[in-house]
Protein backbone atom coordinates (compact mmCIF):
# COMPACT_ATOMS: atom_id res chain seq x y z
CA UNK A 1 0.00 0.00 0.00
CA UNK A 2 1.33 3.27 -0.95
CA UNK A 3 -0.18 6.88 -0.31
CA UNK A 4 -0.58 8.86 2.54
CA UNK A 5 1.26 8.09 5.79
CA UNK A 6 1.60 4.55 5.18
CA UNK A 7 4.47 1.98 6.34
CA UNK A 8 7.60 1.79 3.59
CA UNK A 9 7.64 -1.83 2.53
CA UNK A 10 10.18 -3.83 4.55
CA UNK A 11 12.89 -6.55 3.19
CA UNK A 12 11.35 -9.20 6.01
CA UNK A 13 9.76 -12.48 4.70
CA UNK A 14 11.58 -12.25 1.48
CA UNK A 15 13.04 -15.48 0.91
CA UNK A 16 14.06 -14.72 -2.53
CA UNK A 17 15.97 -12.58 -5.31
CA UNK A 18 13.04 -12.13 -7.21
CA UNK A 19 11.04 -11.01 -4.23
CA UNK A 20 13.82 -8.95 -3.07
CA UNK A 21 13.90 -7.08 -6.36
CA UNK A 22 10.48 -7.12 -5.97
CA UNK A 23 10.70 -5.71 -2.79
CA UNK A 24 12.75 -2.92 -4.11
CA UNK A 25 10.17 -2.23 -7.17
CA UNK A 26 7.44 -1.30 -4.30
CA UNK A 27 10.05 0.29 -2.21
CA UNK A 28 10.14 2.71 -5.56
CA UNK A 29 6.18 2.88 -5.83
CA UNK A 30 6.26 3.77 -2.38
CA UNK A 31 8.79 6.38 -2.37
CA UNK A 32 6.81 8.29 -5.30
CA UNK A 33 10.13 9.32 -6.71
CA UNK A 34 10.78 8.63 -10.51
CA UNK A 35 14.29 7.22 -11.70
CA UNK A 36 15.37 10.46 -12.80
CA UNK A 37 14.12 11.95 -9.03
CA UNK A 38 16.10 8.96 -7.39
CA UNK A 39 19.23 9.03 -9.17
CA UNK A 40 19.21 13.31 -8.48
CA UNK A 41 18.38 11.91 -4.76
CA UNK A 42 21.31 9.26 -4.76
CA UNK A 43 23.63 12.13 -6.15
CA UNK A 44 22.91 14.43 -3.63
CA UNK A 45 23.82 11.56 -0.89
CA UNK A 46 27.10 11.15 -2.76
CA UNK A 47 25.93 7.98 -4.50
CA UNK A 48 26.18 7.06 -8.24
CA UNK A 49 22.81 5.66 -9.26
CA UNK A 50 22.35 6.21 -13.09
CA UNK A 51 18.68 5.87 -14.35
CA UNK A 52 19.39 2.95 -16.92
CA UNK A 53 21.33 0.91 -13.82
CA UNK A 54 17.72 1.50 -11.41
CA UNK A 55 16.01 0.13 -14.45
CA UNK A 56 18.38 -2.91 -14.71
CA UNK A 57 18.13 -4.28 -11.64
CA UNK A 58 14.45 -3.75 -11.20
CA UNK A 59 13.96 -5.84 -14.36
CA UNK A 60 16.00 -8.85 -13.49
CA UNK A 61 15.14 -11.74 -10.61
CA UNK A 62 18.77 -11.44 -9.62
CA UNK A 63 20.63 -9.97 -6.30
CA UNK A 64 21.68 -6.34 -7.18
CA UNK A 65 25.11 -5.41 -5.39
CA UNK A 66 25.04 -4.24 -1.83
CA UNK A 67 26.04 -0.46 -3.38
CA UNK A 68 23.44 -0.74 -5.16
CA UNK A 69 20.65 -1.66 -2.68
CA UNK A 70 22.33 0.79 -0.09
CA UNK A 71 21.96 3.44 -2.67
CA UNK A 72 18.97 2.87 -3.85
CA UNK A 73 17.45 2.77 -0.19
CA UNK A 74 18.47 6.11 0.86
CA UNK A 75 17.52 7.66 -2.30
CA UNK A 76 13.82 6.29 -1.71
CA UNK A 77 14.21 8.48 1.37
CA UNK A 78 15.19 5.82 4.10
CA UNK A 79 17.50 6.54 6.95
CA UNK A 80 21.07 4.83 7.92
CA UNK A 81 19.18 2.20 10.25
CA UNK A 82 16.82 1.14 7.51
CA UNK A 83 19.56 1.03 5.00
CA UNK A 84 21.41 -0.93 7.35
CA UNK A 85 18.72 -3.91 7.59
CA UNK A 86 18.05 -3.72 3.59
CA UNK A 87 21.71 -4.59 3.26
CA UNK A 88 21.83 -7.39 5.72
CA UNK A 89 18.70 -8.54 4.86
CA UNK A 90 20.33 -9.26 0.97
CA UNK A 91 23.87 -10.45 2.89
CA UNK A 92 21.56 -13.35 4.18
CA UNK A 93 19.28 -14.28 0.70
CA UNK A 94 23.35 -13.96 -0.85
CA UNK A 95 24.68 -16.43 1.68
CA UNK A 96 21.78 -18.69 1.57
CA UNK A 97 21.37 -19.23 -2.18
CA UNK A 98 25.11 -20.30 -3.52
CA UNK A 99 27.90 -21.94 -1.94
CA UNK A 100 30.14 -19.17 -0.46
CA UNK A 101 32.92 -17.64 -2.78
CA UNK A 102 36.43 -19.03 -2.64
CA UNK A 103 38.80 -16.80 -1.09
CA UNK A 104 41.25 -17.37 -4.07
CA UNK A 105 38.93 -16.45 -6.02
CA UNK A 106 37.06 -13.42 -4.14
CA UNK A 107 40.76 -12.30 -4.59
CA UNK A 108 41.03 -11.91 -7.74
CA UNK A 109 37.55 -9.91 -7.88
CA UNK A 110 33.78 -10.04 -9.15
CA UNK A 111 32.84 -11.61 -12.09
CA UNK A 112 30.44 -9.16 -13.78
CA UNK A 113 27.73 -10.47 -15.60
CA UNK A 114 27.12 -9.25 -18.96
CA UNK A 115 24.40 -6.53 -19.34
CA UNK A 116 22.19 -6.44 -22.16
CA UNK A 117 23.05 -4.23 -24.88
CA UNK A 118 19.39 -3.59 -26.42
CA UNK A 119 17.63 -2.91 -23.27
CA UNK A 120 17.12 0.63 -22.31
CA UNK A 121 16.53 2.69 -19.55
CA UNK A 122 13.84 5.08 -18.83
CA UNK A 123 15.74 8.02 -20.50
CA UNK A 124 16.45 5.79 -23.70
CA UNK A 125 19.93 4.98 -22.68
CA UNK A 126 20.76 1.11 -22.85
CA UNK A 127 22.31 0.25 -19.34
CA UNK A 128 25.64 -0.96 -20.62
CA UNK A 129 26.45 2.70 -20.62
CA UNK A 130 26.26 3.04 -16.91
CA UNK A 131 27.15 -0.66 -16.03
CA UNK A 132 30.12 -0.01 -13.92
CA UNK A 133 29.32 2.95 -12.26
CA UNK A 134 28.96 2.68 -8.41
CA UNK A 135 25.47 0.99 -7.92
CA UNK A 136 25.41 -1.67 -10.83
CA UNK A 137 24.43 -5.20 -10.68
CA UNK A 138 26.25 -7.99 -9.42
CA UNK A 139 23.72 -10.65 -10.53
CA UNK A 140 24.72 -14.00 -9.03
CA UNK A 141 27.36 -15.00 -6.24
CA UNK A 142 30.74 -16.84 -7.23
CA UNK A 143 30.48 -20.73 -6.84
CA UNK A 144 32.99 -22.50 -4.89
CA UNK A 145 34.96 -23.79 -7.24
CA UNK A 146 35.60 -28.01 -7.53
CA UNK A 147 38.65 -29.61 -5.35
CA UNK A 148 42.03 -29.81 -7.60
CA UNK A 149 42.59 -33.30 -6.16
CA UNK A 150 42.32 -36.37 -8.52
CA UNK A 151 39.82 -39.20 -8.50
CA UNK A 152 41.23 -41.83 -6.85
CA UNK A 153 44.17 -40.03 -5.20
CA UNK A 154 43.96 -40.61 -1.46
CA UNK A 155 46.18 -37.85 -0.73
CA UNK A 156 43.62 -35.65 -2.52
CA UNK A 157 40.73 -37.21 -1.03
CA UNK A 158 42.43 -37.12 2.46
CA UNK A 159 43.18 -33.29 2.50
CA UNK A 160 39.25 -32.29 0.48
CA UNK A 161 37.41 -32.44 4.23
CA UNK A 162 40.43 -30.29 6.11
CA UNK A 163 40.16 -28.12 3.68
CA UNK A 164 36.28 -27.94 3.02
CA UNK A 165 36.65 -27.57 7.08
CA UNK A 166 38.59 -24.67 7.25
CA UNK A 167 36.64 -22.57 4.22
CA UNK A 168 33.56 -23.32 6.40
CA UNK A 169 35.45 -22.23 9.22
CA UNK A 170 36.72 -18.48 7.41
CA UNK A 171 33.28 -17.97 6.13
CA UNK A 172 31.52 -18.65 9.11
CA UNK A 173 33.75 -16.44 11.32
CA UNK A 174 33.78 -13.39 7.94
CA UNK A 175 29.73 -14.46 8.38
CA UNK A 176 29.72 -13.62 12.22
CA UNK A 177 32.05 -10.26 11.07
CA UNK A 178 30.03 -8.97 8.76
CA UNK A 179 26.28 -9.64 11.36
CA UNK A 180 28.66 -7.89 13.78
CA UNK A 181 29.57 -4.85 11.53
CA UNK A 182 25.36 -4.21 10.59
CA UNK A 183 24.44 -4.80 13.64
CA UNK A 184 26.56 -1.94 15.11
CA UNK A 185 26.17 0.17 12.25
CA UNK A 186 22.09 -0.11 13.13
CA UNK A 187 22.93 0.70 17.26
CA UNK A 188 24.93 3.64 16.04
CA UNK A 189 21.87 4.77 14.38
CA UNK A 190 19.21 4.29 17.13
CA UNK A 191 21.40 6.74 19.22
CA UNK A 192 20.80 9.29 17.18
CA UNK A 193 17.27 8.23 16.63
CA UNK A 194 14.01 8.34 18.32
CA UNK A 195 11.96 5.65 16.14
CA UNK A 196 12.55 3.83 12.91
CA UNK A 197 10.79 4.07 9.49
CA UNK A 198 10.57 6.66 6.75
CA UNK A 199 7.01 7.78 5.35
CA UNK A 200 5.96 10.46 2.91
CA UNK A 201 2.49 12.30 3.25
CA UNK A 202 -0.07 13.91 1.42
CA UNK A 203 -1.95 16.58 2.80
CA UNK A 204 -4.11 16.90 5.49
CA UNK A 205 -7.25 19.26 5.89
CA UNK A 206 -6.59 22.77 5.65
CA UNK A 207 -5.98 25.26 8.32
CA UNK A 208 -5.68 28.68 8.53
CA UNK A 209 -3.31 31.01 10.51
CA UNK A 210 -5.44 32.66 13.15
CA UNK A 211 -5.53 33.92 16.84
CA UNK A 212 -4.73 36.06 19.33
CA UNK A 213 -1.01 37.04 19.65
CA UNK A 214 0.49 37.17 22.90
CA UNK A 215 3.11 40.04 24.07
CA UNK A 216 6.69 39.45 23.16
CA UNK A 217 9.75 40.62 24.74
CA UNK A 218 10.66 44.10 23.46
CA UNK A 219 14.80 42.40 22.58
CA UNK A 220 16.14 39.28 21.34
CA UNK A 221 19.56 37.46 22.88
CA UNK A 222 22.42 35.80 21.56
CA UNK A 223 21.76 32.96 19.54
CA UNK A 224 22.91 29.21 21.14
CA UNK A 225 24.62 26.69 19.72
CA UNK A 226 24.54 22.94 20.43
CA UNK A 227 28.43 23.19 21.70
CA UNK A 228 27.40 25.81 24.06
CA UNK A 229 25.81 23.62 25.90
CA UNK A 230 22.44 25.96 25.65
CA UNK A 231 19.10 26.43 24.73
CA UNK A 232 17.53 29.19 23.11
CA UNK A 233 16.53 31.91 25.45
CA UNK A 234 12.89 33.16 24.35
CA UNK A 235 13.30 35.49 21.77
CA UNK A 236 12.98 36.58 17.94
CA UNK A 237 14.88 33.94 15.52
CA UNK A 238 15.38 33.10 12.16
CA UNK A 239 14.84 29.16 12.10
CA UNK A 240 17.65 27.82 9.71
CA UNK A 241 17.65 23.83 8.27
CA UNK A 242 21.48 23.07 8.81
CA UNK A 243 21.33 21.66 5.17
CA UNK A 244 20.57 24.72 3.63
CA UNK A 245 21.98 27.25 5.59
CA UNK A 246 24.88 28.04 2.99
CA UNK A 247 21.50 28.41 0.46
CA UNK A 248 20.36 31.24 2.70
CA UNK A 249 16.66 29.39 3.57
CA UNK A 250 14.92 29.78 6.58
CA UNK A 251 11.70 28.18 8.12
CA UNK A 252 8.82 30.17 6.52
CA UNK A 253 5.26 30.23 5.38
CA UNK A 254 4.85 28.21 1.83
CA UNK A 255 2.13 26.26 0.17
CA UNK A 256 2.11 22.60 -0.67
CA UNK A 257 4.60 22.11 -3.85
CA UNK A 258 1.70 19.62 -5.59
CA UNK A 259 -0.59 21.87 -5.00
CA UNK A 260 -3.18 19.47 -3.29
CA UNK A 261 -4.22 22.46 -1.02
CA UNK A 262 -3.54 26.07 -0.41
CA UNK A 263 -3.25 26.63 3.58
CA UNK A 264 -0.10 27.80 4.86
CA UNK A 265 2.75 25.41 6.04
CA UNK A 266 6.21 25.72 7.18
CA UNK A 267 8.52 25.32 4.27
CA UNK A 268 11.97 26.56 3.42
CA UNK A 269 11.92 29.85 1.91
CA UNK A 270 14.40 32.97 1.61
CA UNK A 271 15.30 34.28 4.73
CA UNK A 272 15.56 38.07 3.50
CA UNK A 273 12.08 39.22 4.17
CA UNK A 274 10.84 36.48 5.73
CA UNK A 275 7.14 36.86 6.72
CA UNK A 276 5.73 35.39 9.69
CA UNK A 277 8.05 36.34 12.08
CA UNK A 278 9.32 33.81 14.43
CA UNK A 279 9.18 33.84 18.13
CA UNK A 280 10.41 30.78 20.09
CA UNK A 281 9.01 31.11 23.54
CA UNK A 282 9.50 27.97 26.04
CA UNK A 283 6.62 26.32 28.25
CA UNK A 284 8.99 24.54 31.07
CA UNK A 285 10.36 20.97 30.91
CA UNK A 286 12.74 22.19 28.36
CA UNK A 287 9.79 22.08 25.75
CA UNK A 288 9.29 25.06 23.11
CA UNK A 289 6.86 26.60 21.06
CA UNK A 290 7.59 28.14 17.50
CA UNK A 291 5.14 31.02 17.28
CA UNK A 292 4.59 32.85 13.89
CA UNK A 293 3.70 36.39 14.81
CA UNK A 294 1.80 38.40 11.26
CA UNK A 295 0.79 42.22 11.79
CA UNK A 296 -2.74 41.01 9.83
CA UNK A 297 -3.70 37.38 10.73
CA UNK A 298 -2.33 37.36 14.09
CA UNK A 299 -0.36 34.73 16.16
CA UNK A 300 0.06 31.03 15.84
CA UNK A 301 1.81 28.04 16.57
CA UNK A 302 4.09 25.45 14.54
CA UNK A 303 2.02 22.32 14.88
CA UNK A 304 2.10 18.75 13.77
CA UNK A 305 -1.01 18.16 11.24
CA UNK A 306 -3.70 16.34 13.58
CA UNK A 307 -1.42 15.39 16.46
CA UNK A 308 0.07 12.20 13.66
CA UNK A 309 2.25 10.05 15.56
CA UNK A 310 3.62 8.49 12.52
CA UNK A 311 6.92 10.17 10.45
CA UNK A 312 5.23 11.94 7.23
CA UNK A 313 2.81 14.54 8.88
CA UNK A 314 3.21 18.33 7.66
CA UNK A 315 3.60 21.22 9.61
CA UNK A 316 1.26 24.08 9.81
CA UNK A 317 0.26 27.08 12.11
CA UNK A 318 -2.68 26.77 14.25
CA UNK A 319 -4.31 28.44 17.04
CA UNK A 320 -1.45 28.36 20.35
CA UNK A 321 -3.36 26.10 22.67
CA UNK A 322 -0.84 24.64 24.10
CA UNK A 323 -1.32 20.98 22.64
CA UNK A 324 1.50 18.13 22.76
CA UNK A 325 1.81 18.50 18.90
CA UNK A 326 2.85 22.04 19.19
CA UNK A 327 5.48 21.64 21.36
CA UNK A 328 9.03 20.96 20.70
CA UNK A 329 12.03 19.26 22.47
CA UNK A 330 15.12 20.90 21.81
CA UNK A 331 18.65 18.66 21.84
CA UNK A 332 21.53 19.22 20.98
CA UNK A 333 22.39 17.86 17.41
CA UNK A 334 25.77 18.77 14.85
CA UNK A 335 25.98 22.64 14.91
CA UNK A 336 22.24 23.12 15.94
CA UNK A 337 19.22 21.24 17.24
CA UNK A 338 16.75 18.60 16.81
CA UNK A 339 13.22 19.41 17.05
CA UNK A 340 11.05 16.74 18.29
CA UNK A 341 7.42 17.19 18.69
CA UNK A 342 6.57 16.43 22.27
CA UNK A 343 3.55 13.68 21.30
CA UNK A 344 5.60 11.54 19.24
CA UNK A 345 9.29 12.08 19.77
CA UNK A 346 10.27 11.79 15.89
CA UNK A 347 12.11 14.67 14.31
CA UNK A 348 10.98 17.75 12.04
CA UNK A 349 12.92 17.66 8.82
CA UNK A 350 13.16 18.51 5.05
CA UNK A 351 9.97 16.36 3.46
CA UNK A 352 12.27 14.57 1.50
CA UNK A 353 15.62 14.12 3.43
CA UNK A 354 18.71 15.74 3.54
CA UNK A 355 18.97 16.03 -0.56
CA UNK A 356 15.96 18.43 -0.80
CA UNK A 357 17.27 21.52 -0.70
CA UNK A 358 14.98 23.38 -2.96
CA UNK A 359 13.04 27.05 -2.29
CA UNK A 360 10.20 25.73 -1.31
CA UNK A 361 10.33 22.31 0.72
CA UNK A 362 8.31 21.45 3.28
CA UNK A 363 9.17 21.00 6.94
CA UNK A 364 7.37 17.38 8.04
CA UNK A 365 7.64 15.05 11.39
CA UNK A 366 9.62 12.29 10.21
CA UNK A 367 11.97 9.37 11.42
CA UNK A 368 14.92 10.81 13.03
CA UNK A 369 18.01 9.77 11.12
CA UNK A 370 20.82 12.14 12.19
CA UNK A 371 21.06 14.13 9.15
CA UNK A 372 21.80 17.49 8.47
CA UNK A 373 18.11 18.07 7.43
CA UNK A 374 17.07 17.29 10.90
CA UNK A 375 19.15 20.32 12.42
CA UNK A 376 18.51 23.39 12.96
CA UNK A 377 19.94 26.57 13.67
CA UNK A 378 18.43 30.06 15.74
CA UNK A 379 20.13 32.82 14.80
CA UNK A 380 18.46 35.41 16.48
CA UNK A 381 17.22 39.06 14.73
CA UNK A 382 15.77 42.54 15.53
CA UNK A 383 12.76 42.94 17.27
CA UNK A 384 10.25 43.35 14.22
CA UNK A 385 8.91 46.94 14.17
CA UNK A 386 5.38 46.30 13.81
CA UNK A 387 5.35 44.30 16.71
CA UNK A 388 5.37 47.92 18.89
CA UNK A 389 2.23 49.22 17.55
CA UNK A 390 0.57 46.08 17.88
CA UNK A 391 0.80 44.72 21.52
CA UNK A 392 -1.24 41.98 21.60
CA UNK A 393 -3.06 39.70 24.56
CA UNK A 394 -1.92 35.86 25.27
CA UNK A 395 -3.00 33.33 23.15
CA UNK A 396 -3.83 30.87 25.89
CA UNK A 397 -3.17 30.71 29.40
Amino acid sequence: MSGPFSVPPQPEGVTTAAEFVAALGRLRQWSGLTYRQLTAAAKASGDMLPTSTIAGALGRTTLPREEFVAAFVRACGLGEAETARWVAHRKRLAAGMTPPADPHDAAAGPDWPPVPSEQPGPDGRSDQADRFEPGGLDGREQADPADPAVPGDPAGDAARPKTRALRRFVVAGAGVLVLLLATGAALAQLRVSWAGGDARPSASPAATTTGSGRTPPSASPAAPTAGSGRTPPDGWYHVVPSHVADRDLCVGEGRERNRRTDRPLAVQRPCRGLVPDTYVKSVGGGAYEIQWHHPKEGVGCLTVDEALTGPGALIAPENCSGAANQRFLLKPAGAGFALHPLHSGLCLGALYGEPDVAPGAELAQESCTGRRDQEFLFRSVPVPAWTRAHRTRPAHA
